[in-house]
């Protein structure tokens, strides 16, 4: 039996956790998670997902409905997992739901997970935490709803099995899942590739917002909250944006900030070279990931946020270069 299940037979009420305006591994990691208990355990166990707002698109996942953004459910439950999140922060005001478990667990592959959990699984060169996941899964208990969820976060954090960490395990792992009969293609297209025509619009501001900057090595353009609000469109429908920024030729680094608060800009940032690694860049700005993906936060208007995220980037650049 895992140290999963172990846990899991001990507790009657479960929650599950994941990082602030979660991605494609947060919520499928998360629902492969509910699903599986849901699959093994029936109606014996009460478990809630707990997640920031996120893009209606992920409503194609099984069960995604049960996710619940409730801050006030007053249970303190037995046992709080938490996936793909690298410190409690992260995790917003739902870390008291984690703070007042009896017991905890964690499943993540970031490098410098800081979460107090009493069982922390962290695989920093796993490539999505749904690949950290599934080894401690009860083959048994895997249905076609475990694996459509488990298939999303492998697909969508190795960019759909392109980025230089997929390797022979990412892509047996994800011919295992498919194995199961979800339809793959139609998820993959309602989730990554299909747009609405607003968002297609928002995209074309940004594209024709974009510039080279610090000294030509880094892609960058923004959203603003008038933009989004203008198009009826959220933070959550413009999150593909820098898969583009980052596909532009000769370019060591993307970056595309857009408002989370008022004056408040979350920049995701992405990486061409392992001579960077970005994680220690967001970690300085209220944010953190992985070297060749992650996202940090500045505050104030756009155009000084601009003009300061420039001048930290080619700091940034300049040092590392100097340093090999």
């Amino acid at each position: 039996m895992s140290l999963l299940d172990e846990r899991i037979d001990q507790a009657k009420t479960i929650c599950i956790l994941g990082h602030q305006t979660p991605d494609g591994d947060c919520i499928g990691s998360a629902l492969a998670i509910y699903n599986y208990i849901l699959n093994k355990y029936g109606n014996s166990k009460i478990v809630k997902i707990y997640l920031d707002v996120f893009s209606k698109k992920y409503l194609i996942l099984p069960n995604a409905d049960k996710i619940s953004d409730d801050l006030k459910d007053a249970t303190k439950f037995d046992l709080a997992i938490v996936v793909d999140c690298g410190n409690l922060d992260r995790l917003k005001e739902y870390k008291r739901y984690f703070e007042e478990a009896k017991d905890s667990i964690v499943f993540d592959h970031h490098e410098n997970n800081d979460i107090p959990a009493r069982v922390s699984v962290v695989s920093p060169e796993s490539i999505a935490t749904c690949e950290v996941l599934y080894p401690f899964l009860d083959r048994t208990f895997i249905n076609k709803n475990v694996a459509e969820c488990l298939y999303l976060g492998l697909a969508t954090d190795s960019g759909i099995f392109r980025y230089k960490s997929t390797n022979k395990k990412t892509l047996l792992m994800a011919a295992t899942l498919i194995d199961y009969g979800f339809d793959f293609t139609k998820l993959l297209d309602t989730i990554v590739f299909n747009n609405s025509f607003n968002q297609r619009k928002a995209q074309g501001i940004a594209f024709d917002r974009l510039k080279l900057i610090c000294k030509g090595q880094v892609s960058y353009s923004y959203l603003t909250k008038d933009e989004l609000d203008n198009l009826n469109i959220t933070k959550n429908d413009v999150d593909n944006i820098i898969v583009y920024l980052r596909e532009i030729e000769n370019i060591k680094i993307a970056a595309f900030a857009y408002p989370v608060g008022v004056n408040i800009y979350k920049f995701s940032l992405r990486s061409n070279s392992d001579k960077f690694d970005l994680s220690e860049f967001a970690r300085k700005h209220e944010g953190g990931g992985h070297m060749l993906a992650s996202g940090c936060i500045y505050h104030g208007n756009i155009e000084d946020i601009g003009r300061n995220f420039e001048k930290d980037m080619l700091s940034f650049i300049e040092d590392k270069e100097n340093s090999k």
